[in-house]
């Protein structure tokens, strides 16, 4: 997780700054379209690392059952079951959700199992048998939240600050 957050906030903040100073205001609006492109450029670059993350988590959740990985397998043997209300319509699907979890029928791959030794070996394997775009699987929704969440956050950021500021400002004067 460091591995991917670290230089996701430390890219996401150095290019808010540098766009920003390069625009030469103050303004929150610019700060938040500075943000917006902070956030999607820094998720472009830190992104192969999420599907790497991802991965791990998903393999770790639900087991493996491909060659190496018995002792994933064993050691993941939680049976799930449900709380939900059975007359609520919505939830028709829950008995069939809740067997293909418990059957570890999700997130496997469609080439067969993969069990990943690590970080590396998962970098390896993606890029082996799904090629360089397995990398980037799922990125335009996380570009739309990024974009969004990180201009609003700069956005609201800066406008609150400059709202403090010509309060301090005017009682100075």
């Amino acid at each position: 997780g460091l591995l991917q957050i670290v230089p996701y906030m430390g890219i996401n903040f150095a290019l808010h700054d540098v766009l920003v100073m390069l625009s030469g205001s103050s303004d929150s609006r610019v700060s938040g379209v500075a943000g917006m492109a902070a956030g999607v450029i820094s998720k472009l670059l830190v992104y192969p690392l999420d599907t790497v993350k991802k991965r791990l988590q998903a393999q770790a959740f639900w087991g493996s059952s491909g060659p190496g990985s018995e002792e994933i397998a064993v050691r993941k043997s939680t049976k799930y079951t449900t709380a939900l209300p059975k007359n609520l319509s919505m939830y028709s699907n829950r008995t069939r959700v809740i067997r293909a979890v418990n059957n570890r029928e999700v997130g496997k791959h469609p080439g067969g199992p993969v069990a990943y030794g690590g970080m590396l070996d998962c970098i390896k394997q993606i890029a082996k048998r799904e090629g360089m775009s397995a990398f980037y699987k799922g990125l335009i929704p996380s570009l739309l939240k990024s974009s969004v969440s990180t201009g609003a956050s700069f956005w609201l950021f800066t406008l609150t600050k400059n709202i403090f500021q010509s309060i301090h400002d005017s009682n100075h004067s």
